[in-house]
């Protein structure tokens, strides 16, 4: 199970990152008529990129159950602080940083932060807002996920039915309470430490997903239907767009999965593998890189509704996992720049100076 693990996350990252490359416009880019890069834009986006962090919810609560057990609550906490809050504050300091340089050469200060204690706890924290990298509100998130571990993880022992049950009203109702950004997360995240307490194996996870991978189809259908019929989901019924959105994600963390079987089964899987140490290093930084490349791409391709836009699009995510490989091996000669922005993990050096070289 631990390559197809790796495979989701590099997997569930990748098309992540198709969600922050930025239009160019002002307008609703789904409020368009649909042609066909609309479409391909829309499933990678709306479909298969917001979706993607529901499986890496579930992983999450995977492996929180045996991190619990084997340290304790507070050990898990304060490990959870370097590897989460750590990352989270240095990458949004670093695009404060990057702001003001950009400020300062164009004068456009439009996304700079007010300088008074709640912007900048939502700037650096996510407190009851996006960050200044917007992504980075999952790290966020899954802390607190993992604050409420303990509770859930006696919860999901004694009553695992009711727990769900009740996260599932939490998904529903519980945006004004800012506990989560997203409180869809803590369901998936509670998922997934069911699945590890009830000692779910591999199989019977492929049997539990393989129904629901199917329903997937059903559920991608009902969302291509909304957006060629030209129905803004953001104009719904709150519940009835929670509820849609659930049941996609759902079915989408299942079809990842299953799709994680294929591609370990291929000539792709080593591929998929070898970038899982960079993911998160990609996870975090590609919309910092997206912000200020796609500027440039756009002068060049213009905005959503060009004819070029589609090479800015397919382009920027590739560009990122390049970028996400370079600027890992740069920093991890750095123990400080590692702990900061990558959560302490280095990687293998992809080459060797020519005076260790020699010596070997």
């Amino acid at each position: 199970m631990s390559n197809r693990i790796k495979i989701a996350r590099t997997l569930c990252i990748f098309f992540m990152t198709f969600v922050h490359v930025q239009p160019g416009i002002a307008e609703n880019v789904y409020d368009r008529d649909a042609g066909f890069f609309d479409i391909v834009y829309f499933i990678l986006t709306r479909l298969m990129g917001l979706s993607s962090v529901s499986l890496l919810s579930v992983v999450s609560g995977y492996f929180i159950v045996s991190s619990l057990l084997k340290v304790g609550t507070l050990d898990l906490y304060k490990s959870k602080v370097k590897t989460l809050v750590v990352p989270l504050v240095a990458w949004n300091v670093l695009a404060l940083v990057l702001l003001g340089a950009y400020g300062l050469l164009s004068d456009n200060w439009r996304n700079w932060p007010e300088f008074t204690l709640p912007a900048l706890a939502n700037a650096f924290l996510a407190v009851t807002e996006w960050p200044l990298v917007v992504p980075l509100w999952f790290l966020r998130d899954l802390f607190v996920c993992c604050l409420f571990s303990p509770l859930l993880y006696f919860a999901i022992k004694r009553l695992p039915v009711a727990t769900i049950l009740l996260l599932v009203v939490f998904t529903l109702f519980g945006e004004d309470l800012y506990i989560l950004q997203r409180p869809q997360l803590m369901l998936f995240f509670a998922i997934g430490m069911w699945l590890r307490l009830s000692r779910t194996n591999e199989q019977e996870i492929d049997r539990i997903t393989r129904p629901l991978s199917i329903g997937l189809a059903a559920m991608a259908a009902v969302f291509l239907y909304i957006r060629i019929q030209g129905i803004l989901l953001s104009e719904m019924d709150d519940t009835l767009r929670l509820t849609l959105d659930t049941l996609l994600r759902i079915t989408m963390a299942a079809g990842f999965w299953y799709l994680t079987e294929l591609i370990r089964r291929s000539s792709f899987a080593e591929p998929f593998m070898r970038f899982e140490p960079y993911a998160f290093f990609l996870f975090c930084s590609h919309a910092i890189l997206f912000d200020y490349a796609g500027i440039i791409f756009r002068r060049f391709f213009g905005n959503y509704g060009s004819d070029l836009f589609p090479i800015t699009f397919f382009t920027l995510p590739v560009l990122a996992v390049v970028g996400a490989i370079i600027g890992l091996q740069i920093i991890n000669r750095s123990g400080v720049l590692i702990f900061l922005f990558n959560a302490g993990h280095k990687v293998q050096p992809l080459w060797r100076p020519a005076a260790e070289r020699a010596s070997a």
